[in-house]
């Protein structure tokens, strides 16, 4: 295997590859660095040692306890206040769209995975009132660090195709997802749907 990538296409294949080797989502890289780590790889001086060496760079970063203080201190400052008026709505507050939120915030503290999973299965109406209260959510989210709420159909992965759990032997069957960027990372929330 060669030392740089004959292109970008190449290159961004062999470093999404270390990212899932390294465990690191590349949701986290921002754009900008993204790109420069791939012109890394590409350039024949350089290649994939040292653009492998700028992710391993990029992920202490993300992880170190200062940017984790910096993340936390952005959902504290958030101007719209989400947290504390979920906490305060009667039907908000406790409510698993809530929880599902609070999870998304962990990670986004933590710079962890951005794909996520809600621990229990629901039934088509739950997840429906799960769906309703997350619109309502995203009604209180204006000018803060949350936007971009999103809420989708349950879909039958395994009939689209979609049924392997990334490169485990888990399977998916029936999914909704919810999704919110928080400070412009975004975050999906699988939910599995049992009817």
């Amino acid at each position: 295997m060669p030392g740089y990538a004959k292109n970008e296409a190449e290159a961004k294949e062999r470093l999404l590859a270390y990212c899932d080797k390294i465990d690191l989502d590349p949701a986290w890289i921002s754009d900008s660095k993204w790109e420069t780590t791939v012109r890394i790889a590409c350039d024949k001086k350089y290649g994939y040692d040292e653009a492998e060496k700028a992710i391993d760079s990029d992920k202490v970063d993300i992880a170190g306890e200062k940017a984790k203080s910096a993340r936390q201190a952005k959902l504290d400052a958030d101007a719209s206040d989400l947290m504390d008026t979920i906490e305060a709505t009667p039907g908000l507050d406790d409510s698993p769209a809530h929880k599902m939120l609070v999870h998304c915030a962990a990670a986004y503290v933590g710079g962890i995975r951005t794909n996520l999973g809600y621990g229990s299965k629901m039934s088509r109406t739950a997840y429906a009132a799960v769906r309703r209260q997350w619109t309502r959510i995203s009604q209180e989210a204006t000018g803060g660090v949350f936007t971009a709420f999103v809420s989708h159909d349950p879909q039958d992965k395994a009939e689209l195709g979609k049924i392997w759990v990334g490169d485990t032997l888990a399977v998916r069957g029936v999914q909704g997802n919810l999704l919110v960027r928080i400070d412009g990372v975004r975050f999906n929330m699988h939910v599995d749907i049992t009817d």
